[in-house]
């Protein structure tokens, strides 16, 4: 990404300039997993998709899927290798199939920024039967690169978010909860978490633009 540009960026979206080049990434990342051929099979989820499908202002760090079908096998290695080949600044450095999980860490290296940041791919291969998912134009202001995905649905990840915050409550997950209640109309109720005020704070001032973190204090 360009250095001028993420800069410009950076000051209309009231967020860091590291931020802003991740999401370019990101969406460069899934506008080419989205074009391999077994993306037929794979669902967007989590955070990411939250934003850059339905328009949370919080932004995020990992992309997060689930397979609808198991078609990896034992191509995931050449699948990644093949994903960053053709990007200069990308490179692999962490790769892992586990028994329900496939991991993917991949460092993106720009020079004008003061030191790499890593994207992490996290694919569920745990069956979900009846997750609820629709087709989704993937969007952002970084980029005019736009990729059509398979995504949980808001409800899917209403209940999604519940179940994070009952299992490792977040403070990304409580934003992502009072989002998703606002984009519904549901009225938000506070989750009964350990999380402090300074905690929530000092977490979700470095993904949220400044002219969104007055939301905070009303989180918990």
């Amino acid at each position: 990404m360009e250095q001028l540009l993420a800069e410009r960026l950076a000051l209309e979206l009231k967020i860091d300039v590291t931020q802003v080049v991740r999401e370019y990434w990101e969406v460069v990342l899934l506008n080419r997993l989205f074009e391999s051929p077994w993306s037929r099979d794979l669902l967007f989820k989590g955070g990411t998709a939250l934003r850059l499908a339905y328009g949370s202002p919080r932004f995020s760090e990992d992309l997060d899927f689930s397979l609808l079908k198991n078609n990896l096998g034992g191509t995931f290695k050449e699948t990644t290798a093949g994903l960053v080949k053709p990007l200069a600044v990308a490179d692999i450095t962490d790769l892992a199939a586990k028994r329900w999980t496939y991991l993917c860490e991949i460092r993106i290296t720009e020079e004008y920024l003061a030191q790499p940041f890593r994207i992490k791919l996290e694919i569920s291969r745990r069956p979900a039967p009846g997750y609820r998912s629709e087709l989704r134009l993937i969007t952002s202001p970084t980029t005019p690169i736009q990729a059509l995905c398979r995504v949980a649905t808001l409800e899917q990840l209403l209940q999604d978010k519940q179940d994070c915050i009952m299992d490792r409550a977040a403070p990304k997950d409580i934003f992502d909860l009072w989002f998703i209640s606002q984009k519904m109309g549901i009225q938000y109720k506070p989750p009964d978490t350990g999380i402090t005020p300074i905690e929530l704070k000092r977490d979700l001032a470095k993904y949220l633009p400044t002219d969104y973190q007055g939301v905070i204090e009303d989180l918990l």
